[in-house]
């Protein structure tokens, strides 16, 4: 990871795979190919996901076909626990954006967990507010920032979790699309490449293969504010 936030608002979210260990133990994990649904939006919430390795996209859909991505699930993140704990259906549709390989857990099994395991259950806790922040951030970006600012926001965050020193600047180590960012800035894909294109002329962002390197983190985090 390459620095750190005070304020850790990143939609892309991976965890530490023992964190969740007493619910992994002795269960066999299901391969999902990409492109493949894990649950819809309304399906009935019986089960929690944790992702052993891939990446999930975390979709919340409208009646009139808009979207709205909620976040990125990686290695170690997981997933349903909210619609799970509450007795309700699933509020969002999650997806296999690569190939990913998923633990499932019935609920009936999750809730007995953290009646024996204090830990456990602060871990989820945690992971409940940390959503939480990620959503209420993605509120006021909403709200108050216009695109381009919403966009420099998300590289920024790529770049505190998942960036590596480059002779270029900070290289943001997965892959990932501009329609990723577009689903999580609420923008066309159009704009999102528009605004990359404008940060490459200025001399801010860079491609090497399929990888995206960020010359100028200070100025990148300055457009996010301006």
């Amino acid at each position: 990871m390459y620095g750190s936030s005070e304020w850790e608002n990143s939609p892309w979210i991976t965890l530490d795979l023992e964190d969740w260990k007493p619910l992994t133990e002795g269960r066999s994990p299901v391969r999902y190919r990409k492109k493949v649904i894990l649950f819809h939006q309304e399906d009935l919430a019986d089960e929690v996901f944790i992702v052993k390795s891939g990446r999930l996209r975390i979709t919340s859909y409208q009646e009139d076909g808009a979207e709205k991505q909620l976040y990125i699930a990686e290695r170690g993140a997981l997933v349903g626990e909210s619609s799970c704990l509450n007795g309700k259906v699933h509020q969002s549709t999650a997806v296999a954006i690569v190939d990913s390989v998923v633990w499932r857990v019935p609920v009936s099994e999750l809730q007995k967990k953290m009646k024996e395991d204090w830990q456990l259950t602060q871990r989820i806790i945690a992971l409940l507010c940390r959503k939480k922040d990620v959503f209420y951030r993605q509120i006021l970006d909403l709200s108050f920032k216009q695109a381009t600012h919403r966009i420099a926001s998300q590289l920024v965050n790529l770049c505190r979790q998942y960036g590596k020193e480059h002779k270029k600047g900070v290289c943001i180590s997965i892959h990932f699309t501009q329609q990723d960012i577009a689903g999580i800035v609420n923008a066309s894909r159009v704009t999102v490449g528009n605004v990359f294109n404008m940060f490459v002329e200025q001399g801010l962002l860079v491609r090497e293969g399929k990888y995206f390197i960020v010359t100028d983190l200070d100025a990148m985090k300055k457009m996010c504010s301006d």
